[in-house]
C-alpha cells in the first residue's frame, strides 16, 4: 500500500461566486429550481483509459438530468501486435453507454461541421490527443471544460503524470479548467490536490483519473450555475510536459540511482525503462535504491540472489524485470536464470 493512497485528496474549488468572471456563459439558459439549465447538450472528447472516468462522470450527470450527451469524439483505432486492432478505451466505454462515437484522425472543417450538426452547447474533454479548433469553440460560445492530470500551470502538455514523477514532485492533482484553443492554457476553475508517493505512472494515472471524474461530477452543476470563478494561469509558473519518447527509456547509468528509480516509475508501463545486458533488452518494472559506491557506474553484481547495478551515485536494485520476449518476473528469479556472469561485469550505458 502506498503512503500517498492513505491520505484523502484535498479539494480546491477556485472559488464560489454568483457568476463566472465576465458573466455566466449560460445567461440565456432556461433555469430550473437548482439554478442551472436542465439537460445541457454536451459533447465529450477523450481517448485513453484516463478519460473514461470523466466520461462516466458525465454519464452519471446524464442519468440525474443535469445534461445530455449528444456524442463522443475519440481517436481512430490503432493497429496493435499480430494484426490486432486496438480500440480507444473511451470508444469501448461510450458504446457500452449507448452513445454515438466519431473517430476522425483530425478535427478538420468537414468534421467540425458534422459535430455541429449534433447541436452541442458544451464541450468537455480529457486527454483527447488532438487540438480543439477555434471554430468549434466559437460555435459553443467558449463553453468548454478540460480535465487535466496536473496542478496547472505546472505540467502543461501530453505527459503531465510522468513529468511530475521525473521531477520528484511530492504533490500532484487534477485541474478542471475552461477549455481554450491553446494547449492547457485556460483559466482554472477548480483543482483537487493529492500527495505523490512511490507510485508508477500507471498507478498514479488510475488514481488521478478517479479524482478527475469526481471533480468534474462535483463541479459541473456549479459551472452551469455560474458559481465558478475563472483564475488565469500565472505564465511565470508554467512548466511543460512533452510526450515521452521510447528511446529516452534507456537508463543513463551515470545518473544517480535515486533519479533512475524515478525514471523507471515514470516510464512504467509505457513507453518503458530498460537496460541492455548480454545483448538482451531488459525492461525494468520496479526498482529501488541501495547505498554503497566505490565502483564504476554500470557495474553489475548479484548479492544474496538479488541483482544490482551501480549508478553514478548509489546502486540500483532490480526488483521486477521483463526480459525481451518473456513474462515479467522478480529480479531474483531473473538473476537465477543468468549464465556466464563475470564478477563486476558492466552493463553498457
Amino acid at each position: 500500500m502506498h503512503a500517498a493512497r492513505d491520505r484523502p485528496p484535498e479539494r480546491h474549488p477556485v472559488c464560489r461566486s454568483a457568476a463566472i468572471a465576465g458573466g455566466s456563459p449560460h445567461g440565456r439558459a432556461r433555469r430550473g429550481g437548482t439554478g442551472f439549465r436542465l439537460a445541457q447538450r454536451a459533447l465529450f472528447l477523450g481517448t485513453p483509459e484516463f478519460a473514461v472516468r470523466s466520461l462516466e462522470a458525465l454519464d452519471r450527470l446524464r442519468e440525474s438530468g443535469v445534461l445530455q450527451i449528444v456524442g463522443v469524439v475519440t481517436q481512430p483505432d490503432r493497429p496493435a501486435s499480430r494484426g490486432v486492432v486496438r480500440e480507444p478505451a473511451v470508444k469501448v466505454a461510450a458504446r457500452a453507454m449507448g452513445l454515438s462515437v466519431r473517430q476522425p484522425p483530425r478535427l478538420d472543417e468537414k468534421e467540425v461541421a458534422a459535430i455541429l450538426a449534433l447541436r452541442p452547447e458544451l464541450l468537455v474533454w480529457s486527454a483527447y490527443g488532438n487540438k480543439i479548433p477555434k471554430t468549434l469553440l466559437a460555435a459553443v460560445s467558449g463553453r468548454a471544460l478540460n480535465v487535466h492530470a496536473s496542478l496547472l500551470p505546472r505540467w502543461r502538455g501530453a505527459a503531465p503524470i510522468a513529468h511530475a514523477i521525473l521531477a520528484g514532485d511530492t504533490e500532484t492533482g487534477v485541474t478542471l479548467m475552461e477549455g481554450t484553443a491553446e494547449l492547457d492554457a485556460g483559466p482554472i476553475l477548480a483543482q483537487t490536490r493529492t500527495k505523490l508517493g512511490d507510485e508508477t505512472k500507471g498507478d498514479l494515472e488510475r488514481r488521478l483519473a478517479d479524482l478527475g471524474g469526481e471533480l468534474l461530477e462535483r463541479e459541473m452543476p456549479n459551472y452551469l450555475a455560474g458559481r465558478l470563478v475563472r483564475r488565469p494561469q500565472d505564465p511565470k509558473k508554467v512548466t511543460l510536459a512533452p510526450k515521452l519518447e521510447p528511446r529516452e527509456g534507456e537508463l543513463d547509468l551515470e545518473r544517480p540511482a535515486e533519479e533512475l528509480v524515478r525514471r523507471v516509475r515514470a516510464y512504467t508501463p509505457d513507453p518503458g525503462a530498460f537496460v541492455t545486458f548480454h545483448g538482451q533488452r531488459i525492461a525494468l518494472l520496479r526498482a529501488s535504491t541501495a547505498g554503497g559506491g566505490g565502483v564504476e557506474h554500470g557495474t553489475f553484481q548479484i548479492r544474496d540472489g538479488v541483482p544490482y547495478i551501480a549508478a553514478g551515485a548509489g546502486w540500483l536494485r532490480l526488483d521486477e524485470v521483463k526480459p525481451a520476449g518473456k513474462r515479467a518476473m522478480g529480479g531474483a528469479e531473473w538473476a537465477r536464470g543468468l549464465r556466464d556472469v563475470r564478477p563486476d561485469e558492466r552493463v553498457p550505458s
